[in-house]
């Protein structure tokens, strides 16, 4: 019974649809006809968490937090943390997960630095949140509301991330917390 957990679970279900419908292509249209407007994220998250298991389990989380984090100073750190933040969102998009992969090693840099908790997790939050421009979960729910399309809106998610780079790399630097 110990081998029956939520992720065999999650796993025998997303592989029996696969063998059922034997294309991933048609799987997924299936998929969508089936959960609809969740059935982008629904079908996604597993494979995220697969993404984080691997981060974690191979070390490869804490590898780049600590590399990262090795070239920062007391002064720098905030901006370090928030491109820590921002690299490791592009692999883990759940800010929790992020966390729990990445978490133990900005707050452990923090305090060898002699930074407050409260600036490092909120400089990695930043990071965290000013990468979810590119995976726009976040506007799903509106994109099905106004019947606009993602790739409509993809555009001026992407002007707005490379925008405030300059502004975050400042704020994070220069304003005290």
């Amino acid at each position: 019974m110990g081998a029956f957990t939520l992720n065999a679970v999650n796993f025998g279900f997303l592989f029996a649809g696969l063998l059922v419908y034997q294309r991933p292509s048609y799987y997924r249209e299936r998929f969508n006809d089936a959960a609809g407007a969740a059935a982008g994220i629904v079908l996604l998250f597993p494979f995220f968490a697969g993404i984080q298991g691997i981060m974690t389990g191979a070390g490869l989380a804490t590898l780049l937090a600590e590399a990262l984090l090795s070239v920062s100073t007391a002064g720098t750190y905030p901006v370090i943390a928030w491109l820590t933040g921002a690299i490791a969102n592009l692999f883990v998009p759940s800010g929790g997960g992020e966390w729990l992969v990445v978490g133990p090693s900005v707050l452990q840099a923090a305090q060898d630095l002699g930074v407050p908790y409260g600036q490092a997790t909120i400089a990695y939050a930043v990071g965290d949140a000013h990468t979810n421009l590119l995976n726009p979960f976040w506007a799903l729910p509106l994109l099905a509301i106004t019947g606009v399309k993602a790739r409509e809106m993809f555009g001026y998610a992407i002007a707005m991330l490379l925008a405030l780079i300059p502004f975050l790399a400042i704020v994070l630097w220069a304003v005290p917390y």
